[in-house]
């Protein structure tokens, strides 16, 4: 834990400034609280057609996040260069195009089987979304890469030479207790767990089958996701525009979280600053991934054991 308090108060005595970090989680703040006012972002942005007007929204609300983020920040510290560069617009673009791209998929089930939809057409779709990021993000990202990045840094965050990764073993434990709380929250509970949505009868033969194969693959989109926020935009903008990245993604992750408890969209905000400033310091995502993993699985198991009866305060 030495070594990642080390990180954090180098990060802290560097690069972190006060104005900037309360303007930013305000920005954050106000659009959490529309988001969530009315079920705002289930009615206007998640359920929105067709495809293209979802898209749309899906890059109006990053747009507003992530670079409302950076012209914040630019106001805090008297900084404007950035506008300046059209490398920062095509980070930008694909930052926020990408995602878009991959969130919005209200016509994806329709896409996939037509009239064909059967009882197992809900399982088929969650395994093809959550392994789509493969392709509709880490492609993309390794393609800009090739061209503009290989010659400065490794493929964004895949870095193993020097990582210690002990001190994210101990992150995870420090977590159980929060964690075993959520597993006797209403809100989480209708929420989690992930593999009870996945359209397949508990009676089913293939039942366990299906529930394993979906929990591998919902462990590949955290790993996706890991690397589109703490590698691709904290890295790919690193190379040019030093930290100046790591609010604004932060403000960015706050929003693919809408729609999910509160509490966790709301936690969303400082676990990405966490793990961006690690991301950021030490030029890997494999802590971040070990956390996000980590979490992620046993948001699953306290849930399972929440709806079993085995969680008590």
């Amino acid at each position: 834990m030495k070594k990642l308090f080390g990180i954090l108060g180098s990060y802290y005595r560097e690069d972190f400034k006060w104005a900037s970090f309360i303007l930013t989680a305000l920005l954050a703040t106000v659009l959490t609280f529309f988001a969530y006012r009315n079920h705002f972002y289930e009615s206007y942005i998640e359920s929105a057609s067709p495809l293209s007007t979802q898209v749309i929204r899906y890059c109006g609300l990053y747009a507003i996040a992530f670079i409302g983020s950076f012209v914040l920040q630019g106001v805090a510290e008297r900084d404007f260069r950035f506008l300046k560069s059209g490398n920062w617009w095509l980070l930008i673009a694909l930052a926020i195009g990408l995602f878009a791209f991959r969130g919005s998929d209200f016509d994806f089930k329709s896409w996939m089987f037509g009239d064909g939809i059967t009882d197992r057409s809900t399982f088929q779709h969650k395994v093809a979304y959550n392994l789509g990021g493969f392709v509709t993000l880490m492609i993309p990202c390794f393609v800009y890469w090739f061209f503009a990045d290989r010659t400065r840094q490794n493929f964004y965050g895949f870095k193993v030479k020097g990582v210690v990764l002990s001190p994210y073993f101990m992150m995870l434990a420090i977590m159980v207790p929060l964690l075993f709380w959520a597993g006797t929250q209403p809100d989480f509970l209708n929420t989690y767990p992930r593999y009870s949505k996945i359209g397949v009868d508990a009676t089913a033969p293939d039942y366990a089958r299906c529930v394993g194969i979906y929990e591998l693959v919902y462990g590949s989109d955290f790993l996706v996701t890991e690397f589109f926020f703490r590698g691709f935009i904290i890295l790919a903008f690193a190379s040019r525009f030093g930290h100046k990245a790591i609010l604004p993604m932060c403000a960015y992750y706050v929003t693919i979280h809408y729609g999910k408890p509160l509490g966790e969209t709301i936690s969303s905000f400082f676990g990405g600053l966490l793990l961006g400033v690690i991301a950021y310091r030490t030029r890997s995502i494999y802590g971040g991934v070990i956390v996000h993993l980590g979490i992620a699985y046993l948001m699953e198991f306290f849930a399972f054991l929440g709806h079993a009866g085995y969680l008590h305060l």
